[in-house]
């Protein structure tokens, strides 16, 4: 009688954690780069495959109608083109946040946050997959953006080094 209650009740265990949601934690801290000082939260954005995709087609979008539009001011002045890039990323990054608002309603809060005070982010209930993150800051009267890949495999919390800016 015994070993039939130990079985049913290891049968309802293992199909609870089966079904149980497999969720990762990312948290990470925004330094600012050569002294930059900002009076604005960073806004800090997490993007799955989808608009991952979507993110990078609008960049590419965005480069190539520069490209088009301003060639014969880029062959005499080719230190512009790093600018171009920049803007790019960081109009296609509004582009994608107000996308996935649209998309998402009230749940796209759980996947673009403000930075704390102190530059602190933290995301919860990540399910396990890729991702890209985007961080972008106005400091210094100019936008400085992050863009880092991150996986998420573990319940263990992940910390995210953004490193040096891309733009």
């Amino acid at each position: 009688m015994f070993s039939i209650i130990a079985s049913v009740f290891l049968a309802l265990l293992q199909t609870t954690l089966q079904t149980a949601p497999v969720t990762g934690i990312l948290i990470g801290i925004v330094k600012l780069p050569d002294g930059a000082k900002s009076a604005q939260p960073a806004h800090v954005v997490l993007l799955s495959p989808k608009y991952t995709e979507v993110w990078n087609r609008q960049v590419q979008q965005r480069l190539d109608n520069y490209w088009e539009d301003y060639k014969p001011e880029f062959a005499v002045h080719k230190e512009r083109i790093a600018e171009f890039n920049r803007m790019s990323q960081v109009e296609s990054l509004r582009y994608v946040m107000s996308q996935m608002r649209r998309d998402l309603g009230v749940g796209a809060s759980m996947l673009i946050k403000d930075t704390s005070a102190n530059g602190q982010f933290e995301f919860r209930g990540v399910p396990f997959g890729t991702y890209q993150l985007l961080v972008e800051v106005l400091a210094n009267g100019g936008e400085i953006l992050w863009s880092r890949p991150v996986d998420v495999q573990t319940d263990v919390p992940v910390f995210v080094d953004l490193g040096k800016p891309v733009s």
